[in-house]
């Protein structure tokens, strides 16, 4: 029993999803974020568990009451360089002298190290902010005397808030967790006046208008279309094809997420999880998947044939499908996450600051982390503006 601002609090940890108590989770969680539903979380433990470990707790008031709700992972790190893998990894380097030709650091997160945003957490009314980031850091403190925990992270992770809520989030740096901001987040706000996908290409100005309109002729000859269940499992070693050669690419993982959670979301989440696949002569050159999140459609992973890319602008033509996808399903924002930032920019997107928070379990190495978190900074790109003056977000 620990002790938060104005409330002595207990706290329970669950291991896997199937013991979480629904009836209290539920209460504190709602309906307000898919990514801590249990239907998402079940999908994705099914699918990970052989490669994350996972940690789920419930904070209870004097009264028995759940007050509080958060999801860690037990995580490894792969650097490619950059974003905050490249953080995490050079802490280790200065902490620990050691450099690997791939680094690879252990990482207790909270959050959904597969979505951006804020989904490790949440609380009931009956705590304030302040009370909420306390029991929260405290929770950390729990999990630490986990045997695993305890032999394998030495770095706890926050990820990651958005601006609007850094006031109540810098609560954590009155715990010594130190705050630093990786690449943005591209957001495309939906105008009130886009019905459809004429009225959001009139919108932009000539030269964006034609640029877009180029992309859809280049990809005339694909077709694309919604999978079921039954499909995404048909075409799962097509899939996870397409994925592993955008995951190459990338900067950082936490290794592939398996076809199974895709399997897993479409079975679990309904409507809630998009897979859109796009096909030439029937094989499929590219996919996306996207989960609706209240009021936004979050894009979230891609899969490309590379040899086809550039020819029938795969990429740039699942991007276009996103804004369409929007569209339909009448959401006020569609968040497109990091990396492409110049790419996104030119169907509208805008960057949006996302904070994050770090903290090394040992008091003397993380006075250290204060150069390290402070040489991180997001990547510098150049902004288009495709829409007309009047549609200026």
């Amino acid at each position: 029993m620990e002790n938060s601002a104005n409330f002595e609090l207990t706290r329970k940890v669950f291991y896997t999803v199937d013991s979480i108590p629904v009836d209290q989770w539920q209460k504190v969680v709602g309906d307000e974020n898919v990514y801590l539903s249990i239907n998402y979380l079940q999908a994705l433990e099914t699918a990970m568990r052989d490669e994350i470990s996972f940690y789920y707790t419930i904070s209870f008031s004097t009264e028995g009451e759940a007050v509080l709700c958060s999801v860690f992972q037990l995580v490894t790190f792969y650097d490619r360089r950059n974003s905050y893998a490249d953080l995490l990894c050079k802490l280790s380097y200065h902490l620990h002298k050691k450099l690997l030709d791939i680094q690879t650091i252990n990482v207790l997160v909270c959050g959904n190290v597969f979505s951006d945003g804020e989904n490790g957490f949440t609380w009931s009314s009956s705590l304030s902010d302040a009370e909420a980031m306390n029991e929260v850091a405290n929770t950390v403190e729990t999990l630490k005397k986990d045997p695993l925990i305890k032999e394998r992270a030495s770095i706890t992770l926050f990820k990651e808030f958005w601006p609007s809520s850094t006031q109540t989030s810098d609560h954590l740096k009155l715990r010594n967790y130190r705050d630093f901001m990786i690449d943005v987040n591209m957001v495309l706000k939906i105008h009130p006046e886009w019905r459809s996908m004429d009225d959001y290409l009139a919108s932009m100005t000539t030269k964006y208008r034609t640029r877009a309109k180029g992309v859809y002729r280049k990809s005339s000859s694909l077709t694309i279309r919604t999978l079921t269940t039954a499909e995404i499992i048909t075409y799962a070693e097509r899939i996870d094809f397409l994925f592993s050669n955008v995951l190459v690419k990338a900067e950082f993982s936490v290794g592939g997420l398996k076809v199974d959670a895709f399997i897993n979301f479409s079975k679990q989440l309904g409507d809630q999880f998009c897979f859109r696949a796009l096909f030439k002569e029937g094989e499929m050159v590219g996919f996306s998947t996207s989960f609706v999140n209240k009021n936004s459609l979050e894009a979230n992973f891609v899969g490309i044939d590379y040899d086809c890319n550039t020819q029938y602008a795969v990429y740039q033509r699942l991007l276009y499908d996103y804004v369409e996808q929007a569209l339909q399903r009448n959401v006020q924002e569609l968040q497109l996450g990091r990396t492409a930032e110049l790419v996104k920019s030119q169907i509208g997107a805008l960057p949006v600051n996302m904070k994050l928070y770090v903290k090394h379990r040992k008091s003397v190495s993380n006075l250290l982390l204060k150069p390290i978190v402070n040489s991180i900074s997001p990547s510098e790109f150049e902004l288009r503006t495709p829409f007309k003056a009047n549609f200026t977000q």
